[in-house]
């Protein structure tokens, strides 16, 4: 068994989770397809209250993630503040802000993405945070 060059895998899969975060920043979904492997697993906790929770399979199940989320939040703030990385994984830390749309009200969580990289590819993106705060903004 050989030894993986560490370093190079780390700051690959770094640049990687980054230009998604600017893709995401800017809403180009098109750039962040490039970005993610065609069977990707993306989401989060399930929760009946937040219209976006839960995982999904694959490029279709990411846009719906995104579709939705578009659709019912407004991401007043995503304020990544720290990104660790080892060699085909990247946690990053952070902050958020978001409207409920249908509601009107907002609330503030920090959260924790892990994301993991293989062939140059995001093939899972899971988000963790508050999600009692979250529900309680879409709760009625």
């Amino acid at each position: 068994m050989g030894i993986r060059n560490t370093r190079a895998s780390t700051r690959k899969a770094l640049g990687i989770v980054l230009a998604a975060y600017r893709a995401l920043s800017a809403r180009d979904v098109e750039s962040l397809a490039e970005l993610v492997s065609p069977d990707v697993v993306w989401g989060g906790p399930d929760n009946p209250l937040i219209p976006s929770a839960g995982t999904r399979q694959g490029m279709a199940g990411m846009f719906e993630c995104l579709r939705i989320g578009d659709a019912t939040e407004t991401i007043v703030a995503l304020e990544p503040m720290r990104f660790l990385a080892e060699d085909d994984m990247v946690a990053v830390i952070g902050h958020t802000r978001v409207t409920a749309t249908p509601t009107g009200n907002t609330y503030e969580t920090d959260f924790v993405h892990l994301v993991t990289i293989a062939d140059g590819r995001i093939t899972r993106f899971q988000e963790f945070f508050d999600t009692y705060v979250a529900a309680e903004a879409f709760r009625r």
